[in-house]
């Protein structure tokens, strides 16, 4: 594998992102010598399908370099899959049945060592089953960026011990491990241990970039039909005047103009009652060009991420603008009740579940007075 973990494609079989042979590059032939050693070292060969499929393709015809196809070919295979009907390539076994009982029951039989190669969904279930004796990984020196690896992200701990290491010309080194019976202990677990104030200090850290701030957001109404009747030139020349206002309103009251949206804009303010009148003055503005506009506003804690943002805040008054008709300025009941005392007016919508966050939420939709 490579040294950022990666398994998949090191020969000429197809990568994802094209980027396969990459253990060829790095093959030399004390490397080479290795692989006919463990292969002649070996009774039979455990094979997922995906490696199966590339194997037979290749093998059967591959060149006969130092005994190492005839070898291939000659060995007993057995294949892994639940999708497979047959198999052609020689001395190949269909297992179809439990993975766990099937390869129990080859590793009671009697004869030497049997080599799983590639097949990383194969070696997660042997591994998750303890049936693998020894894990021989070969790592290459090169970092490939992406593509499939051979461990599971959600696999549980396996702690290993180190056997034996190999080191070659080309800088790839071959490690042999044995799964360790006992998790391993340390003294230096207890001494850097994080303290109370230092998880403290850590947390603190981590949240500079969360302020609280009102979010405000604005959609066109009807944006796709007006955008057909007009033609995307006279559309643009429209979103444009529409964008320049939003601009002039945002800045008028105090506000941060974070972002457009295609057909609305997504704005911050330090206080609610500033993100309500740039709401209604968003109206008039939008109005006086022939556009009507829908608006959500929301106060609670949203992260800075740049010139974005982000965050529950943000996907709370996102959720809120899906719930607002046209010409209407929809609130959170926290907006109303930090704006209590003004001239403005809210009226109960009821309450509402917002898709992707939890609880209920009472909405009520604001005016002027």
């Amino acid at each position: 594998m490579t040294l950022d973990g990666v398994m998949e494609a090191p020969g000429h079989e197809e990568h994802p992102d094209g980027k396969n042979a990459w253990a060829l590059q790095h093959a030399t032939d004390d490397m080479q010598r290795s692989k006919i050693e463990e292969l002649f070292g070996v009774d039979a060969l455990l094979l997922g399908r995906v490696t199966y499929q590339i194997w037979a393709a290749f093998w059967p015809s591959a060149p006969r370099d130092e005994g190492f196809a005839d070898r291939m070919n000659a060995l007993p295979k057995y294949v892994v899959s639940k999708t497979l009907k047959d198999v052609e390539w020689e001395n190949t076994t269909l297992l179809t049945g439990d993975i766990v009982d099937e390869v129990r029951k080859l590793k009671g039989q009697p004869g030497g060592d049997i080599l799983t190669s590639g097949s990383a969904d194969l070696v997660d279930t042997l591994m998750g089953h303890d049936l693998i004796d020894e894990y021989r990984i070969a790592v290459y020196p090169v970092v490939l960026g992406s593509g499939k690896h051979l461990f599971r992200q959600r696999a549980g701990i396996v702690h290993m011990r180190l056997r034996e290491t190999w080191a070659f010309a080309s800088g790839i080194v071959l490690l042999s491990y044995e799964p360790a019976r006992e998790a391993p202990t340390s003294r230096h677990v207890d001494r850097f241990a994080w303290t109370k104030e230092q998880i403290r200090s850590l947390d603190a850290a981590q949240q500079v970039g969360r302020v609280l701030a009102t979010v405000l957001f604005t959609d066109i109404v009807d944006s796709t039909g007006q955008a057909a009747a007009l033609g995307d030139r006279e559309w643009r020349k429209l979103l444009d005047r529409h964008d320049r206002a939003a601009r002039t309103e945002v800045e008028r009251f105090q506000g941060r103009m974070v972002k457009t949206t295609g057909d609305g804009i997504l704005a911050t303010f330090d206080a609610p009652t500033r993100a309500l009148r740039c709401a209604f003055g968003l109206m008039d503005a939008v109005g006086q060009i022939g556009l009507r506009i829908r608006v959500a506003v929301h106060t609670g804690e949203i992260e800075i991420l740049g010139e974005d943002v982000g965050g529950i805040g943000v996907h709370i008054a996102a959720r809120v603008l899906g719930e607002a008709s046209d010409d209407q300025v929809v609130v959170t009941r926290t907006v109303r009740e930090l704006a209590t005392g003004t001239d403005l007016i809210f009226e109960p919508l009821g309450t509402v579940h917002l898709r992707g966050v939890p609880g209920d939420w009472e909405l009520f939709a604001a005016s002027t007075g």
